[in-house]
């Protein structure tokens, strides 16, 4: 049997100019949109665990909070 790779579905809401880009690029790449967007968190994931974690406002809130 095949394993599923992708279990956990999720909803974002993107404003028409992000989707749009978003599109264009997916078309002109021929992949799904996705599988672009998986590809892109996936890409910023690795950028935090390279250092870029105290560049990130995210982070820096979220470490804050704690």
């Amino acid at each position: 049997m095949k394993k599923k790779v992708y279990v956990r579905p999720i909803s974002v809401m993107l404003s028409d100019d992000v989707f749009n880009q978003i599109k264009t690029i997916t078309d002109r790449k021929n992949i799904a949109i996705s599988e672009y967007i998986r590809e892109t968190i996936q890409e910023k994931l690795e950028n935090k665990n390279n250092g870029e974690r105290e560049n990130d406002p995210w982070e820096k809130e979220y470490y804050t909070r704690l």
